[in-house]
């Protein structure tokens, strides 16, 4: 824990202090901050770009050191030396170089559009003043392939000389911070909404912009989590699923997290489910009793199919057919041992075949007859005297007797027996495994009641293609299975009754619902399953809907989120402290004194403490005689502006360092009420410290001038003159003299000379043409000086572009004679005339050297007289 409060009494502290601080806020906060830094207000843009930011959809560009005063800076005192190497800076001249006088201020004039906003532009990036975002620097828009602007500026650091280089976007040497460029633009006086005039230093007002961007993302924020409530459907804000069923429960506890993968399980119905949902809305709608009848002969048809299907799949296996082959072979084997038993008994008798399968049909009929109708009382074969034989109906002899005899008894022999018992036993399993075949009606019954009454269209396509293999493999079975090589047959198909005794599962427990009471478990299960597979069908048609609502529930959960980063509760903790910090009773004082300086309209003024907006404290300028008036409706614009300069130099008056300071146009708006205080204020900065004026207005700069000349109160304060002037395709082109209109005489008369010097050659050589254009420019230059002569000469009492008059200087106008105006008048004439034709001259002939030299003389000479004699009245 700190043991020592930081001193905030400076800007550039509270800056720091603030740099230290945000290392903790949310990163929008942060790049919010950066942008304050160098704007007065976030535009909407700005906001907008936040938002982004606040929602992680964009990164941040975070305040760092490069964005705020150093507070080394503070403490040391710079002044600028030059600024040169300019490049891509609007459409300044490349090449120049633009100086500061050392001390006192350095007055910069240039015309409007002659590059002076440009070198100032670059001062304002170079010393991060308070510019509002538009004052970004744009190359020249038109040269082709314009780059990035670039500049070096040289500078003092407590005398020591050091020099950087500076291109737009990168950060400048910190030290330069401590150089203040005031922009009214951006002052902090401000007019409110109430007329109230209220002072926000530039910390305070940085905090003031972040608890407002936090209302304003805060709103942005709440405003797009409206319109994605807004965007519901109506579908789902009043859903028709039932709350119960899983759906129903799915859509009421819709939120960001859930899964879609829950709802792509969930929408929609198969064929099989669809078929279930119309049987069970009939079953629920129709008479039970008649249902529960189809239901049972549904039950009986699916439960005889599956018996079927099973018998089938066990008849057509390879086991059945090894049977078959077995009671086959053993049939075989049966009829070779009573076919030899038929050879070995009658090989002699006179027919072939005796005990043949033919034979055995014969004697069996024989046997039937014999013991029915011919001999019933006796026992076959009656042989014998008097017997007759029952096939030829002739009577027997013994020799036939014995035949009959020994027939009967090979028929009765065991091997006989054995092979009766083989045929009877193969019939059976023939028999037996033909009879699990499944006829094509049958099949097709069986395919239409599971296709058309269970609705399972696959699944009797299925079975049908599954049946067929199998009962043509049964029937390749029954055919081959006697060969004497077996032919290889297709593997069995193996037959799924699951999906069968599923359905007869539903069935069975259908007709269990239906014959219940409309409140028992069974008929609640069925109105359950019915109301399930309805909203699974509803959520098929809304999937859509139930898919972009979770999308907008992600982004509302994540805008709420994000929203928890706009609270202001630590920025209003900040701001109390370096209020109370920043706006001192001395930071007061010097402000009413610099009110009164700048004489605005001799109005009693100070700061007091007025309330606090999101937090952050504003102070309002208040008239003191009357504080409940509010003093934006009693100051003028002008007014207004020299409180804000008031509150600038009140501001630097809490550094101790007294570095350099830079003024862009501080009059403009001004009228003559002010501009001669602004003047005075100037020029006793720049008795202390480095004053760099851009101006525009020669009023000014002429008051200026005056207001730096020596006074019985303080000595005169050092002033140097830069000209800037556009030439025909660039602008920015920076001269050492002042402007000729206040330029000394003396000095004026001696650059006349100088060049009379250098040019009269043309003349020499007989140029016309170069000299006329000399003899042109001299003409135009003596008439102006002999102007500046004769105001040089009243101004004692009254100087031009000046409001006032001198009385005190009265006294010189009285050396002033007749004889003195003459001279001047036909001096002033003689250089009209120099370029008249005489009449009936078509070339007039031009002066010669001596005779513009002479003129110049007698300027000198006039000039120097008045002087010496006002000296003397003085």
């Amino acid at each position: 824990m700190e043991t020592q409060e930081t001193d905030l009494s400076n800007e550039a502290a509270a800056l720091a202090d603030i740099l230290k601080w945000s290392a903790d806020l949310p990163a929008w906060q942060r790049d919010a901050l950066r942008r304050l830094c160098s704007q007065p207000k976030l535009e909407s843009a700005d906001i907008t770009a936040l938002v982004a930011v606040c929602k992680a959809i964009d990164q941040a560009a975070s305040l760092d050191a490069s964005h705020i005063r150093d507070p080394a800076a503070s403490h040391a005192i710079v002044s600028l030396g030059a600024l040169h190497g300019l490049s891509n800076v609007n459409a300044l001249a490349p090449g120049e170089r633009l100086s500061f006088g050392k001390t006192g201020l350095t007055v910069i004039y240039g015309d409007n559009g002659a590059g002076k906003s440009g070198y100032a532009r670059v001062l304002k990036q170079l010393c991060r003043a308070r510019s509002p975002k538009g004052d970004a620097i744009l190359p020249n828009i038109y040269a082709a392939g314009s780059g990035t602007p670039t500049a070096s500026v040289d500078f003092f650091i407590g005398g020591q000389k050091r020099s950087a280089s500076w291109i737009q976007g990168s950060a400048p040497d910190p030290m330069l911070s401590a150089v203040s460029v005031f922009d009214s633009r951006t002052a902090n006086v401000h007019v409110e909404n109430t007329n109230d005039l209220a002072y926000t230093p530039l910390p305070l007002r940085i905090l003031a912009g972040l608890a407002q961007a936090c209302q304003d993302v805060k709103a942005k924020l709440a405003a797009e989590i409206k319109a994605l409530q807004e965007q519901t459907p109506a579908i789902l804000s009043k859903p028709e699923c039932k709350p119960d069923t899983l759906v129903g429960k799915l859509i009421a506890g819709l939120s960001g997290k859930t899964k879609e993968e829950g709802v792509e399980t969930l929408a929609g119905l198969t064929a099989e489910e669809e078929t279930q949902l119309q049987t069970l809305n009939t079953d629920l709608a129709s008479d039970p009793a008649r249902t529960v009848r189809q239901l049972q002969s549904q039950e009986a048809c699916i439960k005889s199919a599956i018996e079927q299907i099973e018998r089938l799949m066990v008849a057509a296996t390879d086991e059945t057919r090894a049977a078959l082959r077995d009671a086959h072979t053993r049939l075989a084997t049966a009829r070779s041992a009573a076919a030899a038993a038929s050879a070995n008994l009658f090989a002699d008798e006179p027919l072939p075949d005796i005990g043949s399968d033919v034979w055995k049909v014969l004697w069996e009929a024989a046997r039937d007859y014999s013991r029915a109708s011919a001999y019933p009382d006796r026992p076959f074969p009656v042989a014998g005297t008097g017997a007759h034989c029952v096939l030829c109906q002739q009577p027997l002899s013994e020799e036939a007797s014995k035949r009959l005899s020994s027939f009967e008894a090979f028929v009765q022999d065991e091997s006989k027996r054995r092979e009766q018992e083989a045929v009877d036993a193969y019939d059976e399993k023939l028999e037996e495994v033909a009879s699990q075949a499944i006829s094509m009606k049958s099949l097709a019954a069986i395919v239409a009641t599971i296709r058309d009454d269970i609705g399972q269209e696959e699944v009797a396509r299925t079975l049908r293609r599954e049946i067929l293999h199998l009962v043509w493999r049964l029937r390749a079975i029954l055919r081959t299975h006697g060969d004497a090589a077996l032919s290889d047959l297709p593997s069995p198909a193996t037959i799924s009754l699951d999906p069968l005794r599923t359905a007869l599962s539903g069935i069975v427990r259908r007709i269990e619902g239906l014959q219940s009471e409309a409140s028992s478990p069974q008929r609640v299960a069925l109105v359950a399953e019915r109301d399930g597979l309805a909203d699974r069908k509803w959520l098929g048609v809304v999937k859509a809907d139930v898919l972009a609502q979770i999308e907008r529930l992600k982004t509302i959960e994540a805008i709420e989120k994000a929203s928890k980063d706009t609270t202001t509760n630590k920025i209003t903790t900040q701001s109390a402290r370096i209020a109370q910090a920043l706006v001192t009773n001395r930071l007061r004082g010097r402000f009413a004194i610099e009110v009164d300086k700048l004489g605005v309209a001799g109005l009693a003024i100070e700061l007091q403490q007025a309330k606090a907006t999101a937090g952050v404290p504003f102070f309002q300028v208040r008239l003191i005689n009357k504080p409940s008036e509010p003093v934006g409706k009693v100051l003028s614009e002008g007014e207004h502006r020299c409180v804000a300069l008031a509150a600038f130099l009140a501001e630097l008056s809490t550094i101790d360092a007294q570095s350099a300071i830079v003024f862009d146009d501080p009059v403009s708006s001004l009228d003559h009420l002010h501009r001669d205080k602004v003047a005075a204020r100037l020029a006793e900065a720049g008795q202390t410290r480095q004053v760099i004026v851009f101006t525009h207005d020669m009023a000014f700069l002429l008051l200026l001038d005056e207001a730096c000349r020596a006074t019985k109160d303080r000595e005169a304060t050092p002033v140097a003159y830069r000209l800037i002037s556009r030439g025909a395709e660039n602008a920015g082109y920076c001269h050492q003299d002042p402007p000729a209109n206040v330029m000394p005489l003396d000095k004026v008369i001696d650059g006349m000379k100088a060049h009379l010097a250098n040019v009269k050659i043309h003349h020499e050589r007989g140029d016309q043409a170069k000299w006329l254009r000399e003899v042109t420019s001299f003409q135009d230059q003596l008439r102006t000086i002999w102007e500046r002569a004769v105001e040089e000469v009243i101004g004692p009492v009254i100087r031009r572009l000046s409001r006032k008059v001198d009385t005190t200087g009265l006294i010189k106008l009285t050396v002033l004679t007749a004889g003195d105006c003459t001279v001047m008048r036909e001096a002033f004439g003689r250089c009209s005339a120099l370029l008249h034709s005489q009449p009936g001259e078509i070339n007039p002939r031009l002066p010669a050297p001596s005779v513009i030299e002479a003129e110049i003389d007698a300027l000198e000479k006039w000039i120097a007289d008045i002087r010496t004699r006002q000296e003397k009245a003085a």
